[in-house]
């Protein structure tokens, strides 16, 4: 994309990331730019969609993060296409900033063991790739032992909530399932 494809001053970013403006355009942004557009086969209107939507992407290495990462996912979501792999960034753009190692690996593992099946956790992932951002020790793992502890059916509906839902939508989708089990077991 042109410069003034993915560049439309500062108001498109509205200032989220100041330090854009001090960065060189013909020797970093720009090459990420070109790079997302011909690693993904993505179109200018695509490039520039996922930069105002992630201008992060603009001054990651290319070479030392998003290639490692795009390969990784590519990889393990068994993705077989680029197309694929352009669906999943355009819908999760910030999974080009995760830790391999801290982020996508110990997460991806999670999914997998909690829904018992890679076949059922990695068509999961690439629906919603943006669940990789939902915090293991913070989010996954207490949800999911509150959900065992309700007796909730743990399943991909089950986990999509367990990474989407605020806290009080959590908290009102236990409370809900345990006092439907509570009426269920009062009727018997």
């Amino acid at each position: 994309p042109s410069r003034q494809d993915c560049f439309q001053g500062p108001k498109s970013f509205d200032l989220k990331l100041p330090t854009l403006l001090t960065l060189s355009i013909p020797n970093t942004l720009q090459p990420n730019s070109d790079w997302l557009k011909e690693r993904l086969e993505l179109s200018s209107d695509q490039v520039s969609t996922i930069i105002k939507r992630f201008p992060h992407v603009l001054y990651y290495s290319i070479k030392g993060n998003m290639e490692p990462t795009l390969q990784w996912i590519e990889d393990r979501l068994l993705l077989r296409n680029t197309l694929e792999l352009a669906n999943v960034v355009e819908k999760s753009p910030s999974l080009l900033g995760f830790s391999i190692d801290s982020n996508l690996e110990p997460t991806l593992d999670f999914y997998i063991d909690t829904l018992v099946d890679a076949d059922i956790a990695i068509p999961l992932l690439i629906q919603y790739p943006s669940i990789f951002g939902a915090s293991l020790e913070n989010r996954l793992k207490p949800r999911l032992k509150e959900a065992k502890g309700a007796g909730m059916t743990i399943d991909s509906a089950c986990v999509i909530r367990m990474a989407k839902y605020t806290k009080d939508q959590w908290n009102r989708n236990v409370e809900t399932f345990i006092s439907k089990g509570l009426k269920k077991t009062l009727q018997q």
